[in-house]
């Protein structure tokens, strides 16, 4: 099967990849969110819809979807009465963003399968998941009932306990903790001169509570950390294989340069999984 990944596109979509979408060989598109950017008034959102995209797709909303300023820079600097006064009008946001994307649905701590033949699911994680702990606790408890780590991880726990299929793909905004903590790490804090691993610890916990339960999950999938390190001045990995799982970011930001899309192609053969960047 092959499928895409789209991560971050922050405003850098057009009719281009529309079409280029509608006519690729691809079983099904990933979005990894992060479709929105900051535009007049300290307004957060985009001027383009995935109206015509036709091919099969699956979204999880990032940190930039459905949220504002004031929420954003709460989680960031950690400041309570901005994360509070930020959740509000949340669910209109959240109305409007779902109809710009559709007819893509919204996903979050849920699971669709990909194919039955091939014994496929894909397995959606948190939304607007930002690392450094849980992000966005408000929003979250009022849709999901979840209000932090824990009660995430029995959310993916009981989600996980209601699927049969062999073979997970996990889909998250912000990726898994344990991959590394240098400003290069495929989910490492590049904003901090000291490092960090900033990836979600409820999403490590997920995927090795799916692993003892006997699933093999050849593919992690998302996006966040932007490939590009400011502090490292070079590229962060992207790409990690580890204990059978092929961990991809597919948070090329910008996505489009000199004419050309990002996306990163990945073929999995019932076994094994192959990423590839790709400029089109």
């Amino acid at each position: 099967m092959k499928f895409a990944l789209i991560g971050d596109i922050h405003g850098f979509w057009n009719e281009r990849d529309i079409e280029y979408f509608n006519n690729s060989d691809y079983d099904v598109l990933f979005f990894a969110g992060d479709l929105g950017k900051l535009g007049r008034f300290g307004k957060i959102g985009f001027d383009f819809s995935l109206a015509g995209l036709h091919k099969k797709a699956y979204l999880i909303p990032g940190n930039w979807d459905g949220t504002n300023v004031l929420g954003l820079l709460g989680e960031a600097k950690n400041i309570s009465l901005f994360k509070w006064m930020g959740s509000f009008g949340y669910a209109k946001r959240m109305k409007i963003f779902s109809e710009k994307i559709r007819p893509i649905p919204i996903m979050g701590y849920s699971s669709v399968v990909l194919s039955d033949k091939e014994s496929l699911t894909l397995v959606v994680g948190r939304p607007h998941a930002m690392g450094e702990g849980f992000s966005f606790a408000k929003n979250l408890s009022s849709v999901y009932g979840v209000r932090n780590q824990e009660e995430s991880k029995t959310k993916y726990k009981t989600l996980l306990d209601s699927i049969s299929q062999d073979n997970l793909i996990f889909l998250s905004h912000n990726g898994s903790y344990g991959l590394g903590d240098k400003a290069t790490s495929i989910y490492g804090a590049d904003f901090k001169k000291e490092g960090g691993d900033i990836g979600d610890e409820d999403l490590q916990f997920a995927i090795q509570y799916a692993k003892d339960k006997g699933k093999k999950v050849p593919a992690v999938l998302s996006g966040h950390m932007h490939h590009y390190s400011p502090i490292a001045k070079k590229e962060r990995e992207s790409i990690v294989y580890t204990g059978g799982t092929t961990y991809i970011n597919g948070a090329k930001v910008p996505r489009i340069r000199k004419g050309k899309q990002f996306h990163t192609k990945i073929e999995w053969n019932g076994g094994s999984v192959t990423a590839i960047p790709v400029w089109v």
